[in-house]
């Protein structure tokens, strides 16, 4: 096996960034909307949490989606990088 160079290490980490940042971008998107209609339609929510509850609400998970969602990714693409060892 040829040795590895800087740049094909840089190269791969972008393309581990890149891959997790899409992933995340996708679980963001699709947790919001989730989150949002279950807080918009749920009655008990609809009753019982003003409209900054429900916007940090959606903002909290959102955000929490994006940074698992994203470290997983990347986590899982750079196991498969056993080359760099």
């Amino acid at each position: 096996m040829p040795p590895v160079t800087e740049e094909q290490k840089n190269q791969d980490v972008q393309d581990i960034i890149q891959d997790g940042f899409k992933g995340a971008v996708t679980t963001c998107a699709l947790t919001s909307i989730v989150v949002f209609a279950s807080t918009r339609y749920c009655p008990w929510a609809k009753a019982n949490i003003n409209y900054a509850g429900k916007t940090f609400i959606i903002s909290a998970l959102t955000a929490a989606s994006f940074a698992f969602s994203a470290e997983q990714s990347i986590v899982k693409k750079h196991r498969g990088k056993e080359r760099w060892e």
